[in-house]
């Protein structure tokens, strides 16, 4: 399996999961919900919903729901023989996987990867279309998912200077950037690497992780 079909490549599985380890120390046991779908039970945790969740317009919702299945499929296509403890979710259209935040409340990124069956975060993954590149969106949802995960970042072609530097301003430790865009004629997106993370494994912690 080749780098662009996998995100779990070499140069960044030992930073991504010193970051994971990390992550796991300060957060529950009980680290991920799974079988989820609809709304939280009323005894149970809520659900974080963003505010920036009204942005997507249901027009725009369809194709994003179909690039979210697409990236699942093309870029985090777990189990694999490399990876065989590795398992993908993807939470659209229902969702599947959540990560419990520091408020107790239960977060569902777009696609959650998580090593099976103790269920730890590997890897999260969020999916933006061009309504979505903005600083509220950076704020309320990049941000706090970095915090759960090693970020990922798809956004549309042509997006992708402004998403980093959307994360350079906001101080979020996202480990790659890609872009995406569907052609006509063709059923599968093209994915593109705009951005990968390739300094120290520290500098991929949350903020509140790093030392010093």
């Amino acid at each position: 399996m080749t780098q662009e079909e996998n995100e779990a490549n070499p140069s960044v599985d030992s930073a991504a999961d010193l970051a994971a380890a990390a992550i796991r120390k300060g957060l529950p046991k009980a680290l991920l919900l799974s079988e989820v779908v609809g709304g939280a039970p009323e005894s149970g945790p809520s659900a974080y919903v963003p505010p920036t969740a009204a942005l997507r317009s249901e027009a725009r919702e369809t194709i994003h729901g179909k690039a979210v299945a697409d990236i699942a499929r093309l870029r985090f296509d777990y189990p694999t023989e490399k990876y065989p403890d590795f398992k993908t979710y993807a939470n659209k259209p229902g969702r599947t996987m959540g990560i419990e935040m520091a408020d107790s409340r239960v977060a569902y990124p777009d696609i959650v990867v998580v090593q099976h069956p103790e269920n730890y975060t590997k890897i999260v993954a969020q999916v933006e279309t061009n309504e979505t590149i903005r600083e509220g969106v950076a704020s309320h949802e990049w941000l706090p998912y970095s915090d759960l995960g090693p970020l990922y970042l798809y956004v549309p072609v042509g997006k992708g200077d402004e998403a980093l530097s959307l994360c350079k301003q906001l101080d979020i430790p996202v480990v790659g950037i890609r872009t995406w865009r569907y052609m006509a004629g063709y059923e599968e997106p093209e994915i593109n690497d705009h951005y990968t993370a390739a300094s120290g494994p520290g500098d991929l912690l949350p903020k509140i992780l790093r030392p010093g």
